[in-house]
Parts: structure tokens; sequence; C-alpha cells
């Protein structure tokens, strides 16, 4: 993705060297911002805008969208999970108190603290794109959750953010080094608007997963591999026939594989 980096409009000394600091780390454009308006950094430079301010990151994008760290729908789901007992990805995962997970598609961790706060246990995460992934990592670092949602809080903590291509990542991992290996790829075909994923739909890679990539996942987890992905598109992959579809009253459905 690319990017320009400013700040908010009256910037500290601190976050003023912390945007330049993430300019050099993008290999970008700092650009000051004194009266000037992200729309008018858009249309001159013709990229996202990365603001940093004293509540975290926020990318501005060119479609008008603003992308920063949030739980989203975690807490329906987390609160849910904790009146019901049941979650769907955590069924299709079999995760118990203990499992390691490998999250291969990050996004913004929603599934990684679900994951983290059922296993108890560290979550590895992998984002490719290096902006998104420094959003995720701030905001799991320093988001507070509130309400009934702050049972999670040190699940939070217990993700780890890293930037990188999944296959490659698989590639230098040893045999049956996790015990899931989970895959979020972005929906094909969203039959459904989510207001709050917009903004990260517009940016996020788009890549479907290949079948050396699961040859690597099932290669890499001890127990299963599961992939997330929008009704009905399970056909569409042959590479896929193995997996199991685990039935969803939703427009999201899971399939997995059993490996041990």
């Amino acid at each position: 993705m690319e990017v320009i980096v400013t700040t908010e409009k009256r910037p500290s000394l601190e976050i003023i060297e912390e945007a330049k600091k993430l300019a050099r780390k993008f290999e970008t454009s700092y650009v000051t911002r004194r009266h000037n308006t992200i729309e008018s950094f858009k249309k001159r430079y013709g990229k996202n805008v990365l603001v940093v301010t004293s509540e975290g990151l926020v990318l501005h994008t060119l479609k008008g969208n603003k992308l920063f760290f949030h739980p989203g729908l975690l807490k329906i789901r987390l609160l849910n999970y904790l009146k019901t007992g049941k979650e769907a990805m955590i069924e299709a995962m079999d995760l118990k108190e203990g499992d390691t997970v490998l999250d291969c598609n990050l996004g913004l961790a929603q599934d990684a603290v679900i994951s983290a706060f059922v296993s108890g246990e560290r979550v590895v995460g992998v984002e490719k794109d290096p902006v998104i992934a420094e959003i995720v990592r701030r905001g799991l670092k320093t988001y507070v959750p509130k309400g009934k949602l702050s049972v999670a809080e040190r699940a939070f903590r217990r993700v780890e953010v890293n930037v990188g291509d999944n296959r490659e990542f698989l590639r230098n991992l040893p045999d049956k080094s996790f015990d899931i290996v989970y895959f979020s790829p972005m929906f094909i075909k969203p039959k459904w608007k989510c207001d709050v994923m917009q903004p990260f739909r517009e940016v996020a890679v788009k890549d479907f997963i290949e079948p050396e990539t699961l040859r690597e996942a099932e290669r890499v987890a001890r127990k299963r591999v599961v992939v997330k992905i929008n009704k009905g598109i399970k056909d569409l992959f042959p590479f896929l026939k193995d997996y199991i579809l685990q039935e969803s009253a939703t427009n999201v459905e899971y399939i997995y594989k059993k490996v041990n």
C-alpha cells in the first residue's frame, strides 16, 4: 500500500518525530500538516494518508474511508461465546486451552484475539501489508477494552504481529510447530456490505490461498488447518475438496482439515 505520513493538526514534538520515523520505515514522505487538509494531501500525492495522532494511527484512504484499530464485531462474538460457550471459528479449530495458533491473515486481529482468549496462549499473526500491520501492532498494545469486553484485555496483548507473505513465513517453520494454522483471506465475492470492514477491504491484500501454501500449512499444523470463506465458494477451488465444511447459518463458513 502506498502512503504518505503526516500528523494531527496540533502535534507534539514526540508525535512529529514518530511520524518522521514511520515515514522512514515505510520509505515514503513525511509531510508537515500545518493548515493542510487530508483531502488536499490525497489530491496532491495520489496516495493514502497515514496520520499519527495522540490516540494512535489513522489511515485515510483515497476513497474517503478511515482505517484504525478497533474491536469491530469482536465484542459481539466474544460476548456470545461467553454466554453460550459456542463460536463457529473455535469449533472449526477444535481450539482448546493451551493450543497454539498461527493466524496467516491477521488483518485487524479480531480472530486472533478470540483465539488468544480461548487458548490462553500467544497467537502468532502474519500480515502482508506493513502499514496495516503497524496500525494493528500499536492497537493491540494500547487498546483498553471496556465493560464486559475487559475480560479479554490480556488476549489483546498475547497477539504477535509479523509482517510478511504467509507462504514464506510457513516455509521457514519446522514441521508440527503450531496446533492450528488459520487462514481468513479477503472474501472473493462478499454477500453483504459491512461498514466496519469497508476501509480494510479497500486497502487490504486480496490474495486467496494457493495450493502450495495450504500444503505448507498442513506440514506446520499438529491438529488442524482452518480456512474462513464466504458461503458457497468452496466448490470453486478443487484443491479444497479434502476440507470438511462446517455448516453455518450465516454468510461465513469455515472449512478444516485434520492433519494429526
